[in-house]
């Protein structure tokens, strides 16, 4: 009489047990979904970086062609503006101050 049975307490080891599996079954469900759409996300991220990649690789390679059609505007603007010579050559400088 004076004992209770297992079944009329709602806190006993087996309830507990079955509260923390269902739990936990509720937290990796959770989990998964969370993980599945973080996934998706990235990959529409990765999808974006990559159209920014190709035509960021469309500019360079426009950018390279008209730098290869400028070729002789550059070194002559180098030559007058900056003074730049190439590696093997010589400049002679008069220095007397008659033209």
């Amino acid at each position: 009489m004076g004992r209770k049975s297992e079944r009329s307490n709602p806190f006993s080891i087996n309830s507990l047990l079955k509260y923390a599996c269902f739990f936990l079954t509720i937290l990796f469900a959770v989990y998964f979904v969370k993980t599945k759409l973080d996934i998706v996300d990235m990959r529409q991220q990765l999808v974006a970086m990559e159209e920014q990649v190709e035509l960021q690789r469309l500019k360079n390679k426009d950018a390279e062609l008209s730098l290869r059609e400028d070729e002789k505007t550059i070194e002559r603007t180098a030559r007058e503006k900056l003074d730049y010579v190439h590696p093997d050559e010589r400049i002679f400088v008069d220095i007397s101050g008659t033209n």
